[in-house]
């Protein structure tokens, strides 16, 4: 009579599947405001409805307090990001999503108060931001993505 030893490989196989699965579609994850600090200022992220995540290929999350923020650490050190990262921002309308920078529509306004006084906030549909424009007021303009990384 022989023993059947435990055969490990197809539990090793399974974990091995669903870690790397699970690094295929790296996304933002949910900001800890009053915990959480900006990449580039330091500061703590305190306002629900600004923020901002970048997130490399190899799945490390930066953090911002503004989109300014963002902007500024992408362009002084683009190589510790590497060839695609993925930019998210909080939408402003509903604080506890995030939209795809790039299917994003921004909103610069000089009623918005971000905490690096950048005046953008970040909405899933033109329909949003121009409800926030209303309440704010006259002026302001929409940006798309491209326009928001060209800011001075």
């Amino acid at each position: 009579m022989t023993r059947q030893l435990a055969r490990p490989l197809p539990a090793a196989t399974a974990l091995a599947v669903a870690l790397t699965a699970s690094g295929c579609d790296v996304g933002p994850k949910p900001i800890r405001y009053g915990r959480d600090e900006c990449a580039e200022c330091k500061m703590s992220l305190v306002d629900r409805r600004y923020g901002a995540e970048l997130v490399t290929a190899k799945g490390k999350i930066y953090i911002f307090d503004d989109l300014n923020c963002l902007v500024t650490f992408q362009r002084r050190d683009p190589a510790r990001l590497g060839s695609t990262p993925k930019a998210f921002v909080v939408d402003f309308a509903r604080p506890a999503s995030f939209v795809p920078a790039d299917q994003a529509v921004f909103l610069q306004h000089e009623g918005l108060r971000p905490p690096m006084a950048s005046g953008l906030a970040g909405f899933a549909s033109e329909t949003e931001l121009d409800a926030t424009r209303r309440q704010l007021g006259t002026g302001g303009r929409l940006l798309r993505w491209p326009q928001v990384l060209a800011l001075p």
